[in-house]
Formats: structure tokens, sequence, C-alpha cells
């Protein structure tokens, strides 16, 4: 097969529903263009999870309408970016960016997410968040994460290995 580019670029309404429908239709599109359907899945897998993220964590009272999904890439891999508004000095904001320092710090995702269950299994039950899921995206989407923080607006990137 020669090589080729994909990219889907929208501005997506911050609605729980919106997450399921994008998550499905990626999934769907990926699966009639790539052969490696574990793959497809992963894509699926990531774009759905930072879209949660987006709209759990996204400043929407203060700054209602959408966020931003970008998917784009070839065959050897892809980028997913989301953009969402937040405010600043929202401590979510910190907790995110903290995260994926912690996951950076680490030789590989698998030793990040193995470190992240140790940690959640001895950790008194009850308690907060267990401050999972980007470190499965890292791990489970065989990707990189970073973000870019604007001054109304953060920027997650997945970058995959497909």
């Amino acid at each position: 097969m020669a090589d080729f580019r994909f990219s889907i670029d929208l501005p997506v309404t911050s609605r729980w529903e919106n997450v399921d429908l994008l998550r499905t239709s990626v999934q769907s599109c990926f699966t009639a263009v790539f052969q490696d359907v574990d793959g497809c899945h992963a894509i699926a897998m990531v774009t759905g999870e930072l879209l949660e993220n987006a709209v759990k964590y996204g400043a929407w009272t203060l700054t209602p309408g959408s966020f931003r999904l970008r998917v784009e890439g070839g065959e050897r891999g892809a980028t997913i970016t989301v953009e969402n508004p937040i405010v600043p000095d929202d401590p979510n904001v910190a907790a995110l960016i903290g995260t994926l320092r912690w996951i950076g710090g680490f030789a590989n995702a698998s030793d990040a997410y193995r470190a992240k269950l140790l940690e959640i299994a001895s950790a008194p039950r009850g308690g907060s968040a267990s401050g999972l899921g980007l470190v499965r995206v890292a791990y489970e989407g065989n990707c990189t994460l970073d973000a870019e923080l604007g001054e109304r607006a953060v920027r997650v990137k997945a970058v995959l290995r497909l």
C-alpha cells in the first residue's frame, strides 16, 4: 500500500453524548482504512479518553460552546489533538501537566502504568480519583502524550505509532 495521509478536524459541542458518537465514528472510519483492527481500536480509545477529559475538565461555564478534535496521520502513525477552554489557575490544569510530566519520567508507558497500578493498589479504599486515565491512554494506546497551554485553552496531543 502506498503511503497516505488522513485528517479530521472538527469543532464539537461539549455534550457527553458527543464523546461516544465521535469515538464510534473515528473507529468506523479507521476500520475502513486500516487492516489492523487493534490499531483502529487504539485510535478510537485514545480519542474517546481525550474527549472525556475535555468534557470533564473544560471551563464550560465560563466558555460555553465547543472544543476541537483533530486526528491526522498516515499509515505509520496518528496524532490526536483535543483542545478545550480552561481557566489557567484551575487545579485540574496543574494536575494534567503534572500527570504528563510524571508519565514522561518513566522509560516507557508500560513502566508508568505498572507504577500507577501499584500506587492504586496500595492506596486506602474510598480515596480520591485514581488518576489512571492518561497513564492507560499512554500504555494501551502505545502513544506519547503532551499538552500545550494557552491563555484560555489547553491542547492535549497523543502521538500513536501504528
